[in-house]
């Protein structure tokens, strides 16, 4: 069992498979909060605002969307994606899961699964001690790939002034200043991967 409590969404196009979901995940021992995404753009406004530890897709939506999706993987390391196949996907999109079922599973295996990817999310979960907003760590993922004041309003659809305000929070709650120290920072905390890091950029 996870220790914490779960923020799953589910992104299907079919209402009966999202109500079975949902009843079944409502009904186990999981301890877990459930919302409904209608595409990645409604999921990646979502993860501005609200933590989402795990992703139940079906893999069909993924397809010729995986740049979109390999982008809120990048932005957000913690979530976890699970496909449920409901026939044939392509390997590109395969590739983008942690795991998957099918609908022929029990609800037992599927339940089984579902609580080993929701424990993993927990565990790769950006370790936060600093009490960084949702926003903040938006900002400070931006900053650590260089991008100016502008370009990160302009990606996260705020203002310049938003920007600074959440740089100075950022700089209060670290005790850092220096890009090189936000970006060191940021790889200990496992907020972004060493290998995210364009080294032009430092």
């Amino acid at each position: 069992m996870s220790r914490h409590r779960l923020h799953i969404a589910i992104m299907v196009h079919s209402q009966i498979i999202y109500e079975g979901l949902h009843t079944v995940l409502s009904q186990s021992e999981i301890d877990c909060i459930i919302c409904k995404v209608d595409s990645l753009d409604d999921l990646a406004d979502i993860l501005h605002s609200k933590k989402v530890d795990l992703l139940i897709i079906n893999p069909l939506l993924l397809v010729n969307r995986e740049k979109e999706a390999r982008k809120i993987r990048k932005n957000h390391p913690g979530l976890s994606i699970v496909g449920i196949n409901l026939s044939i996907v392509d390997n590109h999109s395969l590739a983008l899961l942690d795991s998957s079922f099918t609908i022929f599973d029990t609800v037992e295996q599927v339940l089984s699964k579902l609580q080993r990817i929701g424990i993993d999310s927990e565990l790769k979960a950006p370790s936060n001690d600093d009490n960084l907003t949702d926003r903040e760590l938006d900002v400070l993922t931006q900053l650590v790939h260089g991008y100016s004041n502008k370009e990160i309003a302009d990606s996260l659809n705020i203002s310049i002034h938003t920007v600074v305000t959440h740089r100075k929070n950022i700089t209060s709650k670290t005790g850092i200043r220096s890009q090189s120290g936000l970006t060191i920072y940021a790889i200990s905390k496992r907020i972004i991967s060493i290998e995210d890091i364009d080294l032009q950029n430092h």
